[in-house]
C-alpha cells in the first residue's frame, strides 16, 4: 500500500508538473492575423535634362512620384517568444499625374511649339505579397519592439500617354497666295504591368491592449528592382491565438 500510495504521489505530480508547463505553453501566441492601413510614399529615379527638351517623350513615359494611401492582410505565426514569420499583400491606390506636354516640330522650325501640345496622363500603383522574417525582442511592458526583413513579389500597372505627329495637311492661309502645313497630333494611352523582386524591412511597435488583441504602428520600405524607392508607415490591427 506505501508503495502504491508514493506512485500515485509521483504520477500526480508528474501530471501536475504537466500541466505547469503547458499552461504557459498553450498561452503563448503563435499565429496571427492582421489587417493594416499604411501611407505610400514613393520616390522614383528619373534624368533631368536643364535645358529641357523641346521633345518630352521620354519625360511622358516617366512614372510620377507622389503620396497615396493603402491597406492589406496579413498571416504569421510565431515559431519562438522572439521569432516570427509572415505572408501579406498590400496594395496601394493608382497615383495620377496630369501634364501638358509637346512634342518636337517634324516639319519646320516656323511652327511654334504650342501647336504642338498635349494632355498626358501617367499613372502608377503598386501591390506587394511579402515573405518577411521577424525578430521580436522580450521586453516589460505592454510595447513590444520588433523588426522584419524579407523579400516581396512586387506587381506593377504604369500607364502614359505616348503623342505622335503623323498627319501632315496643307491649308491655304490665303487661296492661291500662302499654303500653311498643319500637324495633327494623335495620342495614345498604354498600360505597361511588370513583376519582379524587391527586398523590404520593417519597424514596428506592437502595442498589446489585451492578450488577444494588440495595434501596431510600423514603417516598411521596399526598394531594388523598382527604380527608386516606396515607403509605407501604417499602422496594423493584429489578432492573435
Amino acid at each position: 500500500m506505501i508503495r502504491c500510495k508514493g506512485t500515485r504521489w509521483r504520477v500526480m505530480g508528474i501530471v501536475v508538473g504537466a500541466a505547469v508547463w503547458a499552461g504557459p505553453a498553450g498561452a503563448q501566441t503563435r499565429v496571427y492575423v492582421s489587417g493594416d492601413v499604411f501611407a505610400e510614399i514613393i520616390q522614383l529615379s528619373r534624368t533631368k535634362v536643364v535645358p529641357a527638351l523641346v521633345d518630352s517623350t521620354a519625360e511622358a513615359l516617366t512614372p510620377p512620384d507622389g503620396a497615396t494611401l493603402g491597406g492589406g492582410a496579413r498571416i504569421g505565426a510565431f515559431f519562438s517568444p522572439v521569432w516570427s514569420l509572415e505572408l501579406g499583400v498590400d496594395v496601394g491606390r493608382e497615383v495620377r499625374e496630369e501634364r501638358s506636354l509637346s512634342i518636337r516640330n517634324p516639319i519646320s522650325p516656323l511652327l511654334p511649339p504650342a501647336t504642338l501640345q498635349y494632355e498626358s496622363r501617367t499613372s502608377q500603383q503598386y501591390l506587394a505579397t511579402s515573405i518577411l522574417a521577424g525578430y521580436h525582442p522580450v521586453v516589460r511592458g505592454r510595447v513590444r519592439p520588433g523588426f522584419r526583413g524579407g523579400i516581396s513579389f512586387m506587381r506593377s500597372e504604369r500607364a502614359f500617354t505616348v503623342a505622335n505627329a503623323s498627319s501632315l495637311t496643307f491649308t491655304p492661309a490665303v487661296p492661291g497666295v500662302i499654303v500653311v502645313p498643319t500637324v495633327t497630333l494623335f495620342t495614345n494611352q498604354y498600360t505597361a504591368v511588370t513583376y519582379g523582386l524587391t527586398a523590404t524591412v520593417a519597424a514596428e511597435a506592437a502595442i498589446e491592449l489585451s492578450r488577444r488583441f494588440a495595434v501596431v504602428p510600423e514603417m516598411r520600405a521596399l526598394a531594388g528592382g523598382l527604380g527608386g524607392i516606396v515607403l509605407r508607415p501604417g499602422v496594423a490591427a493584429q489578432w492573435r491565438w
